[in-house]
């Protein structure tokens, strides 16, 4: 039993110690962000200028800064949070009237960084803007802040979490409506309800196993305990691999876009495809075979995802008579695009297929197909209005059959023949892949979340393969998982950490 006692408090002694760090770098942190009082210009502004600018203060002197500006108005100001109040802003140095503008006092805790702070609303020409920042700039103890640095405050302050100011990050730099969603559920706080359900969940486990270790040799906790516990690691496991299953493959597609490649052999209408799917001229458009000769994108906003779609050129046999250098290069080009993308449109000449009565593609393209799965390709058979004939189109199918080519889709891109169901069809498989309900926007994950998980799933399997050889050694593993997941909401932080997180954001936010 002193064993036991013993074991107790040389663990508790060690978790103290690591409290007590944790305590100091979050004091350390909190002290540093309220050693000085910073300004930012929080709205993005063009060269030529904008309507409204707003000038974001915050800090302990905050009251200072606005009595600096508005000849002694602060005492008015302050009797009125969170109202738009109309004064008069003036350099303090020579009392010269800056602007006539709106300031909005919102007074600590109930403000966005924790602290006091307050917004300059001013007309929004560059020398307005400028005037303004080297005034705020040159009352004593008021700086520019850096990136990030009012979120940042928020996160010491407790105002976010760890997760919350990652949402806020990505939806500042959000392009399309599905990325915009997909912050909102890191924002909105249902992806760290789900990782401290996880944790809440290890600790309890975590509890359990260190009092059978303390315990269980004098018979006061039953042997069933372990095997319980066991049964419920591997459960958690198994969500959280889920988890990082369903992230590494869409989040891609939600930060970086879904890609799509076009291609086929010269001269079967791809350029025209991509200038119609775009509505713009992306690509030039010649009867002359090989014109396109690199990979030309554009990116393009559909439904609310962001796409990038990419023209190749015209891919033929290395051993093709017509065939110089360039074209060559280009040609490898669109193999390697081909490989990379998420999905392929093959497209397919229809006249060129019922003169000939087969399928005409190249080496190359026959390996492309061979090599992406079926969920990846579209076939799209161009030119069908070239096919007059009264039976031509049938005959066309059953070739297109015979070679084994699925679900083809027929358009002209001369006459839109087809067009709307390709672009249907096309829609319905960026939906797929990159998928848009409320489970999707819970398991959006960034790299950071993904390397602590994994992280947290490899403890688990260590933890597990050692419940029946040391239980000391399964806690220890135990504590290591908890570590991870509290990483994960900021529960547990480092100054690196914060550092890389802050680093994307802009400087008045």
């Amino acid at each position: 039993m002193f064993k036991s006692v013993q074991k107790m408090f040389l663990r508790n002694l060690k978790i103290h110690q690591t409290a007590i760090k944790t305590i100091e770098l979050i004091q350390k942190c909190s002290f540093e962000s309220s050693a000085s009082t910073i300004f930012a210009l929080s709205t993005n502004i063009k060269s030529s200028g904008s309507a409204i600018a707003v000038i974001r203060v915050s800090g302990d002197k905050t009251l200072n800064v606005i009595n600096s500006i508005t000849k002694g108005k602060a005492d008015y100001i302050r009797s009125k949070p969170r109202h738009a109040c109309l004064n008069d802003y003036v350099d303090p140095k020579t009392n010269e009237l800056i602007d006539k503008g709106m300031t909005l006092w919102f007074p600590r805790p109930k403000s966005y960084t924790g602290e006091d702070l307050c917004e300059f609303h001013v007309h929004g020409s560059l020398a307005v803007i400028n005037k303004m920042l080297s005034v705020l700039n040159d009352i004593h103890g008021c700086r520019l802040a850096k990136e990030g640095e009012f979120t940042r405050r928020a996160l010491m302050n407790g105002k976010l979490h760890l997760i919350q100011a990652e949402g806020i990050r990505d939806l500042i730099n959000a392009r399309t409506e599905n990325q915009r969603r997909r912050a909102l559920g890191g924002l909105s706080g249902m992806l760290d309800h789900k990782f401290n359900r996880w944790r809440e969940q290890i600790i309890k486990s975590m509890a359990h196993l260190e009092a059978f270790i303390d315990f269980g040799e004098d018979e006061l906790i039953d042997d069933s305990v372990v095997k319980e516990l066991s049964e419920n690691i591997r459960n958690l496991k198994k969500e959280i691999d889920q988890h990082i299953a369903n992230t590494k493959l869409k989040s891609d597609l939600i930060k970086d876009g879904f890609r799509v490649a076009i291609i086929g052999q010269a001269n079967v209408g791809k350029s025209s495809l991509i200038n119609k799917l775009s509505e713009k001229d992306v690509s030039i458009i010649s009867p002359i075979s090989g014109t396109t000769r690199d990979v030309v994108e554009t990116w393009m906003d559909i439904d609310g995802n962001c796409v990038c779609i990419a023209d190749t050129a015209g891919i033929k046999d290395s051993n093709h008579p017509h065939i110089d250098p360039i074209e060559q290069q280009g040609i490898q080009k669109a193999i390697q695009r081909a490989k990379e993308c998420h999905l392929i449109i093959l497209v397919i000449d229809a006249s060129d297929v019922y003169h000939h009565k087969k399928l005409i593609i190249s080496n190359h393209l026959k390996k492309i197909i061979d090599e992406k799965h079926k969920s990846e390709l579209l076939y799209l058979i161009n030119k069908i209005d070239l096919l007059t004939g009264k039976n031509e189109r049938q005959e066309l199918e059953s070739i297109l059959i015979a070679n084994k080519i699925q679900k083809p889709i027929y358009v002209s891109c001369m006459n839109n023949e087809g067009f709307d169901n390709f672009v249907q069809n096309f829609k319905q498989q960026i939906e797929q892949s990159v998928g848009n309900n409320e489970e999707d926007r819970i398991s959006f994950s960034n790299e950071r979340h993904v390397m602590h998980l994994a992280e947290t799933s490899k403890e688990f399997t260590i933890t597990m393969e050692n419940f029946d050889k040391d239980l000391a050694i399964s806690s220890f593993h135990m504590r290591q998982a908890s570590y991870h997941l509290g990483c994960l909401t900021g529960n547990i932080t480092t100054e690196h950490v914060l550092d890389v997180l802050f680093k994307d954001f802009c400087i008045g936010k």
